[in-house]
Formats: structure tokens, C-alpha cells, sequence
């Protein structure tokens, strides 16, 4: 009896300590969600949820433990999804550079299969070479490099989601943000966002369609002139439009926008690849509105959403690099003090 005592306690807090944590984990996580789903930091608590509920049903389920299991999947197909995803970017970069003119911004996509094929080539060498402090290099970039798509796939996830989770909200007013004439004339990556803007402004029931943008030194007049008068010509009603034409930036398109409205909550309206970065500047302003995404072109996606995802990073630059750090080099300088 005094043996088994301690041997039924440990089993006991081994099943109840994850179920107790899953659900305080979760019920935070539902509870930062709900309060304000603007916020980048939900990805990982809900990342986290998912890691304890999985150890829930793991410790639950009959003979095999299905979260190894799907561990082990995951192990075996990365670095097949790897040459996948870098083959996908290449691909995806001479399209880029074939339709657009050529930019770092535009080149994101072939940039990153560049460097994901040139760390997968530069194994074998490495390997081959007899030389510790190369491996341990090696290593310290394959970390950063796995800590990097693990940030962009918390990105891109939770971006997804968020758009699932705002597609309901009520909206006084809608606002379309710029992005660029070709002289006078309203592109067809512009006009989706206004025509989005249009048929959130129906959906929603909003009273007010701003259309935000200032003049630029190529264009011939002010952005959101030109967008007003492409709504007013594609049925919109004149007297609901609202004309913002100071701001040059998203953040001025978001302050200046947002003060034509006054109070109430707001729809931002921009291209897809945006939405998510365009709702978490509206709550750093302090701007009470969510954001939807306006239909892309399919080949333009990859290299915009990349670039979504770098101007992230630099806005949380400190915490990043701290983190970066902390992933990518204490295991191979370990390896190189034991050695």
C-alpha cells in the first residue's frame, strides 16, 4: 500500500495536470481572441492550446499517441515539403520578375527558394568538410532559418483565420486604403479593393465609404478623387462616399480616414495580402476597425505576403532578435566549447 500510494498520485497528476492546463490555456486563449483578434501574439496562444489539447488526447486515445504521431509525420515529410516550398518560390520569382518590374519587394519569392536550395546544397559540403566551426554555421542557419518559417507560418495562419474571424462584424462605415494610379487611371489592383469596399459597405449595412489616398508625384491628381469617382461610375451612391486625399502612407490613410467618421466601429478594406498587417496598425492607432482583403492576383500573392511578413519582423525587430538569437546559437556554441 505505501508503494502504491505515491505510483497512483503520479498517475493521477500526470492526467489532470495537462487537462488542467489546456484549459486555462484555452480559456485565455478564447478569452484574447474574442476581446480583440488584432493581435499577432494569438497565433502562439493558440498554437499553444493546440500542443496541450493535442497532449490531452494523446494521454486519452488507445495504444498509439497521436500527437508523436503526427510529430513523426511532420518529421518525415519537412524536408520534402522544403524542396516543395522553395521549388514553389523559384517558380513563383520568375513569374514575379517576368510580370513586374523588378524590386527587392517584388523579388521576396525568388529570393527565398534561393536560400532555402542554397542552405540544403551547402549540407553536403559541410558534412563533408572536417571542420566543426563550419558545421556549427551551418547549424546556427539552419535554426534561424526553422525559427523564421515557424514565425511565418504563425503569420500566414492566423492571418487566415483572422479573416474568418472579423467576416461578421458590424461596421458604421467602411474605409478603402490607396495603392496607386497609373496616372489617372484607377489599376486593377485598386479597383478590387474599392469594389470590395463596395460590397462590404451593402453586406455590412455601413452609412460611409471613404476612399483614402493623397497625390503622388507621378499621378495627375489625388488618389481618393480618382477612387470616388470609379465607385460613383460602378453604381456606388454619391452620397455616401467620403474623400480623403492628404494622406500618403497607410498609417496617414488610417488616421485621416478614420477622422472623417468620428465614432463607431469600421471596416478597412485593402488587398488581401494586407488585410491582417492593416488591422494590426488600426489598433496600434488606436483606430477602432478590422480589416478584410480585396482579391489578388494569384502570382502577385506570394512575393506581397512575404514582404506583409518582413515589414512585421521590423516592427517587432528587438523582440525577433532577441529570440533569433536565443534559438540559433546556444546549441552550436555548445558544440564548439565541448569539442
Amino acid at each position: 500500500m505505501t508503494d502504491t500510494a505515491p505510483t497512483l498520485l503520479t498517475a493521477t497528476a500526470l492526467v489532470v495536470v495537462p487537462i488542467v492546463l489546456a484549459l486555462v490555456v484555452t480559456t485565455l486563449t478564447v478569452r484574447r481572441v474574442r476581446r480583440d483578434p488584432r493581435r499577432l501574439g494569438n497565433a502562439y496562444w493558440l498554437l499553444a492550446s493546440a500542443l496541450l489539447l493535442g497532449w490531452v488526447l494523446g494521454l486519452a486515445g488507445a495504444g498509439g499517441n497521436p500527437v508523436a504521431g503526427a510529430i513523426a509525420l511532420v518529421v518525415v515529410l519537412s524536408p520534402l515539403l522544403t524542396v516543395v516550398f522553395a521549388v514553389f518560390c523559384l517558380l513563383n520569382g520568375a513569374v514575379m520578375l517576368r510580370r513586374e518590374r523588378f524590386t527587392p519587394g517584388n523579388s521576396l519569392s525568388l529570393l527565398t527558394g534561393l536560400g532555402i536550395v542554397g542552405l540544403l546544397v551547402a549540407a553536403w559540403p559541410v558534412l563533408a568538410l572536417d571542420r566543426l566551426w563550419l558545421r556549427a554555421l551551418w547549424l546556427a542557419c539552419l535554426l534561424a532559418a526553422a525559427f523564421l518559417a515557424f514565425q511565418f507560418a504563425a503569420f500566414l495562419g492566423y492571418a487566415r483565420l483572422y479573416r474568418w474571424l472579423v467576416r461578421d462584424r458590424p461596421a458604421d462605415w467602411v474605409l478603402v486604403l490607396g495603392s496607386g494610379l497609373h496616372g489617372s487611371e484607377v489599376p486593377p489592383l485598386l479597383a478590387s479593393r474599392i469594389a470590395t469596399g463596395m460590397a462590404e459597405l451593402d453586406r455590412r449595412g455601413a452609412g460611409r465609404l471613404v476612399l483614402s489616398g493623397g497625390k503622388g508625384d507621378d499621378e495627375r491628381l489625388a488618389e481618393g478623387e480618382a477612387m470616388a469617382r470609379w465607385a460613383a461610375a460602378h453604381g456606388a451612391d454619391p452620397a455616401v462616399l467620403r474623400t480623403e486625399t492628404a494622406s500618403r502612407t497607410t498609417e496617414e490613410n488610417l488616421r485621416f480616414g478614420a477622422a472623417l467618421v468620428g465614432d463607431g466601429p469600421g471596416i478597412v478594406v485593402t488587398s488581401n495580402y494586407h488585410a491582417f498587417r492593416a488591422a494590426l496598425l488600426a489598433r496600434r492607432l488606436g483606430v477602432d476597425a478590422h480589416a478584410v482583403g480585396a482579391p489578388t492576383a494569384g502570382y502577385y500573392w506570394p512575393s506581397a505576403v512575404l514582404r506583409e511578413f518582413v515589414a512585421v519582423l521590423r516592427e517587432y525587430r528587438v523582440v525577433n532578435a532577441v529570440l533569433l538569437v536565443l534559438v540559433a546559437l546556444p546549441v552550436p556554441l555548445v558544440l564548439l566549447l565541448v569539442a
